[in-house]
């Protein structure tokens, strides 16, 4: 992890040195720091979604033990399939802590950030065009939700 990267990484409290955090806020998509409740990880992990599991290993990593089960657990999920805003409407205990847009609207500006959005998936989707992210379908997350645009 270098330079914003890094930075997004270490706000939404994951491991920056851990191979299965590094394409965290360096992909194409998975830009939102997402805190994931007990309930939507279980809910991911048992949609073929193995995020549930993936956000408890990176807990550890960073800290040397085991998360409370209770808490929320952050994970960068899938900004181009709505996934955190979809299960956060699912699930009161889950929403977007913020997305981060590594490279900035179009490449033009350099990494760029929206907070405080609401867990509708109308507007995480708001957000992906402004970023100007491609709509993506995942497991778990139905596709009408995952390709909603305004």
């Amino acid at each position: 992890s270098t330079g914003t990267q890094k930075a997004a990484q270490e706000a939404c409290g994951l491991p920056t040195d851990y191979y299965a955090t590094s394409h965290c806020f360096a992909d194409a998509t998975h830009h939102t720091c997402c805190m994931l409740g007990p309930e939507a990880r279980a809910y991911a992990d048992a949609s073929g979604n193995p995020i549930g599991t993936a956000a408890a290993r990176a807990y550890k990593h960073l800290h040397g033990h085991d998360p409370d089960p209770s808490e929320p657990l952050p994970w960068c999920t899938c900004f181009g399939s709505l996934v955190c805003s979809a299960y956060a409407s699912k699930f009161a205990d889950t929403g977007i802590k913020f997305i981060f847009d590594p490279s900035g609207v179009g490449a033009s500006t350099g990494g760029m950030a929206a907070v405080d959005v609401p867990r509708n998936p109308s507007c995480e989707a708001k957000a992906r065009t402004f970023f100007d992210v491609t709509a993506h379908a995942t497991p778990g997350v139905d596709v009408e939700t995952s390709l909603y645009t305004d």
